[in-house]
């Protein structure tokens, strides 16, 4: 296969260093540069990976003849970079969410059918082995229709937001980190929406307005004026099922348990996840199939370029008996593969798109069915929880 894509990528911090190497080693990628906008991150990110190409500014890499860009930028800022690239012409990696407004959702979703380049918005639920035994078994029928879905993203701020957030917002950090909840849902709404192929069409959700002592959700700090550090949202499907949607950022629950987790029930079978703990049950039987889910760190090496990384926390890193890896380069073999098993399948699906190989499993109309529900619950529970209908142009 011939190298075709030169995929620059847009932000030299912690997140972005477990996808160069993987992006440098797909044998269709020719080259990878980076773009930062700290002269001393970007020497420091270019040096550990060997980046020779590299760019202080967009305007620099509008310039080149780098093809596609791959985002790691701060969360509310993904949008703005996501549409200049598509109107220079550059194929759209960008890490969730897509975006936090319904209006720069409507310009993305312009942007990608005007140009045609492929976007994809690197949702990691999509390829969580719970999600993808799930799937499986939706699509041969063995669930049967669907009836009601739960998906969390449990994830306390102790437990790495601080410390990200303080790290790259300088002094005015708090400012970022009160980011609304429900903005950051994709993890847990695309548990349930990737399975069923279904579209949520109205919502309903609850806040509860942050007590704890730090600062971080006060409302007269926060660059969106928000309060709540906890969001829950009930919403209908297009196919007729109901979900529940939990964000919550102040929350006990162990650094270690998978913060993504779903359960779905539908009129023939049903799969319940908790920590360290799966099942499958239909009318007649009942099995624990938490083996077939858990990723494991034993097999061809897979490890986290994270610091501090923890081989027994088999929710991240490896690839789990569910997953299907015969669709992956060789190059991958042996390489990090964090977040469930989804690194590496992301980082494949992206390229062989770009390249007219193979389409991706998600594009600009899935990362839009996963984004644009959190919008409009983090809006009714801003408004004391009336019900929204959530509209796709």
């Amino acid at each position: 296969m011939s190298k075709n894509l030169k995929v620059a990528v847009i932000g030299g911090g912690q997140f972005a260093a477990s996808f160069i190497h993987l992006f440098q080693a797909h044998p269709m990628v020719a080259e990878v540069g980076m773009v930062e906008l700290d002269p001393q991150r970007l020497q420091a990110t270019a040096s550990k990976f060997s980046i020779t190409s590299t760019f202080s500014s967009l305007e620099e890499l509008w310039r080149s003849d780098f093809n596609a860009v791959a985002i790691f930028t701060p969360r509310w800022t993904h949008a703005e970079i996501a549409l200049a690239a598509l109107q220079n012409g550059r194929h759209v990696y960008t890490a969730v969410p897509m975006g936090i407004t319904e209006s720069e959702i409507s310009a993305l979703k312009i942007a990608a059918d005007q140009t045609q380049l492929t976007f994809f918005m690197a949702e990691t639920s999509y390829y969580y082995p719970a999600v993808v035994y799930a799937r499986k078994k939706f699509q041969s029928g063995e669930l049967g229709a669907f009836v009601y879905g739960e998906g969390e993203y449990l994830h306390d701020m102790s437990h790495g937001f601080v410390d990200a957030f303080a790290a790259n917002g300088g002094d005015a950090w708090k400012a970022s980190a009160s980011f609304p909840p429900m903005l950051y849902s994709t993890h847990s709404v695309s548990t349930i929406l990737s399975i069923t192929g279904a579209r949520a069409t109205s919502v309903t959700a609850l806040g509860m307005k942050d007590s704890a002592a730090d600062g971080i959700f006060d409302s007269k700090v926060s660059m969106w004026g928000n309060d709540q550090s906890n969001q829950i949202a009930l919403m209908r499907t297009s196919d007729g099922g109901v979900m529940r949607i939990a964000e919550l950022r102040r929350v006990g629950t162990a650094p270690l348990e998978p913060t993504v987790r779903m359960s779905i029930f539908g009129t023939e079978g049903s799969f319940e996840q908790q920590v360290g703990y799966a099942s499958w049950a239909n009318k007649e039987s009942f099995s624990i199939v938490t083996d077939e889910i858990n990723t494991f760190s034993d097999v061809e090496n897979p490890h986290s370029l994270q610091p501090g990384y923890v081989s027994a926390n088999v929710w991240d890193g490896g690839f789990a008996k569910v997953h299907d890896r015969s669709q992956l380069p060789a190059a991958f073999k042996g390489l990090s593969n964090g977040h469930g098993g989804s690194h590496q399948y992301m980082v494949d699906d992206f390229v062989m798109d770009a390249v007219g190989e193979r389409p991706a499993p998600m594009n600009i109309d899935d990362a839009i069915r996963f984004t644009l529900p959190g919008i409009l619950a983090h809006k009714s529970a801003t408004s004391g929880g009336v019900t929204l209908e959530i509209k796709y142009s």
